[in-house]
């Protein structure tokens, strides 16, 4: 029989994660649900507790702890508030993992260091009034006009 069990890392960030959660997070989560809003106070905190690059490794930035360690600081975040722990995997797991998981090495030195040490917070955008979030179908595209991004809707 198997049995899994967290390294002492990983219990030690656990431990932390809850902690910080239970001083920081939940006494202001009503009021980032009301506000709809996450204080930047916050994200600096989270940034400076590696919080926002906890599976990525520390060559890139990130705090090493890997995929386990994400679901680990994810689960004690949303203990105390859903909308930071979900700013949080969206950061993690939809913007900056695409960079990781199939970006370059140059890439991964210029795009995906800043998202996983904090200075940076990645985005990702897919919803279109048309299309809703169905991706085959949206309109927008991003086209490079000399060096520059330009979005253009191709819709009514």
């Amino acid at each position: 029989m198997f049995e899994f069990k967290f390294t002492e890392e990983q219990n030690t960030l656990r431990e932390m994660a809850r902690e910080f959660t239970d001083n920081e997070i939940k006494p202001i989560a009503a009021k980032i649900d009301k506000e709809e809003k996450i204080p930047d106070e916050l994200i600096k905190k989270l940034w400076e507790l590696g919080l926002l690059g906890t599976a990525f490794p520390e060559e890139y930035g990130g705090s090493g702890f890997g995929e386990v360690g994400h679901c680990i600081a994810q689960e004690e975040v949303a203990r105390g508030c859903m909308a930071t722990a979900t700013m949080i995997g969206a950061h993690q797991s939809i913007g900056a993992n695409v960079i990781f998981l199939g970006g370059s090495e140059k890439q991964k030195k210029e795009f995906l260091t800043p998202l996983a040490a904090g200075e940076k917070i990645s985005a990702f955008c897919l919803t279109e009034a048309q299309a809703g979030s169905d991706s085959f179908h949206l309109k927008t595209k991003a086209v490079l006009d000399g060096n520059e991004w330009v979005i253009r809707r191709n819709f009514p």
